[in-house]
């Protein structure tokens, strides 16, 4: 593939690579999608993702981040289709093609995710909006925070995983993981001020609705993609997280990132985190004090990273339950497929399983 084969969200050069391309020359028929979407303007719609629609060749000639920016232009028509309860594949069958096309250049699904919609969404006058609303704009602008800082994380937590429990010289990269964890607490305390729920419930979450395309099911650009899921399976959901849990995170994988497919892949069926370090320190095996103190700094820093975690989805849960309560509620489920007995339940799993470290942080 031209421009190189490898997706770096925690790169501000490659997301701002992409999100600065317009390589289906969209730019201004983009800036009326809000008001198509005001109007209902489903025939307005069709056509202009019809007439936007690149030929197989031109695909061809594409970079990699090329092929991501047309991806995210082309998602914006689907999503609103979608949201318009028009199938937008009947309406537009030329469509299927170049959207399967694009999936296989980028390894991703053959539909925009929620790395298309933020990460690689340009801000400022040229921002991708269904809604025009600066609420939009604000949760776009969370996600966008968040990913990196999630990307970046998951490297860290992959060297971590990597050494022994017992070695040295890890305290660094512990502190710059629960950093990384922690932006997303921040962040969500920031949404719950500035976005309402009903503004979520009503007017953005129907735009993240599924699509079918050649018999399968592909979620919309639903901030639960973002790579949470996996920060948990490293820490504790490996071995700790319940069958429901596991199965919801399946059916996120597909949706994420070719190298975090890889991770999901290798972290799956292995030992927590949580497991590991807990095992170590309350152990029958002698420690060293100094060995003591290095599994104690990682036991510790779980800690942090779960304390973080629970934090953040306790303010999710609140938004949440919100936003799908009875008057409000158009849909049963979340957009990215979960339901707030869910999070409920990954936030009792979380606590509990900051619980069982406790002893082993203190020993």
């Amino acid at each position: 593939m031209h421009g190189g084969t490898h997706i770096d969200v925690a790169s501000e050069e490659f997301n701002a690579q992409v999100a600065q391309l317009d390589p289906l020359s969209l730019d201004v028929e983009l800036r009326d999608l809000h008001r198509m979407n005001a109007a209902a303007d489903v025939g307005a719609l069709a056509r202009a993702l019809g007439d936007a629609l690149p030929t197989q060749q031109r695909i061809a000639g594409f970079t990699l981040t090329e092929c991501l920016a047309a991806m995210r232009d082309l998602g914006m028509y689907l999503g609103s289709l979608t949201r318009h309860d028009v199938v937008a594949f009947d309406a537009v069958p030329d469509a299927a093609g170049p959207f399967e096309l694009l999936g296989r250049r980028t390894r991703m699904v053959p539909r925009d995710t929620v790395y298309h919609y933020t990460c690689w969404n340009p801000p400022g006058g040229r921002e991708r909006l269904y809604t025009g609303d600066p609420m939009e704009r604000g949760l776009i602008d969370a996600v966008r925070t968040c990913v990196p800082e999630l990307a970046r994380a998951i490297e860290i937590g992959r060297a971590l995983e990597e050494a022994d429990p017992h070695s040295a010289g890890q305290a660094g990269a512990w502190a710059s993981f629960v950093e990384c964890v922690t932006v997303v607490d921040t962040v969500m305390r920031a949404v719950l001020a500035n976005v309402s729920h009903e503004f979520f419930a009503r007017e953005l979450r129907p735009y993240f609705e599924d699509v079918c395309l050649a018999g399968r099911t592909y979620m919309g650009p639903a901030a639960a993609h973002v790579p949470l899921f996996l920060i948990d399976l490293l820490l504790w959901a490996s071995d700790g997280g319940s069958e429901e849990y596991l199965a919801f995170c399946d059916e996120l994988v597909p949706h994420t990132l070719p190298d975090w497919r890889e991770r999901y892949g290798e972290w799956r069926g292995r030992p927590s985190l949580v497991t590991r370090f807990t095992a170590v320190a309350l152990g029958e095996q002698p420690l060293s004090p100094e060995e003591a103190r290095h599994v104690q700094e990682g036991t510790r820093a779980l800690g942090e990273a779960l304390r973080a975690l629970t934090a953040f989805r306790g303010k999710h849960l609140v938004m949440a339950r919100r936003a799908y309560q009875e008057e409000l509620r158009v849909y049963a489920l979340g957009s990215g497929g979960g339901s707030t007995e869910l999070l409920d339940e990954i936030i009792a799993l979380t606590r509990r399983t900051r619980t069982r470290i406790g002893p082993a942080a203190a020993r």
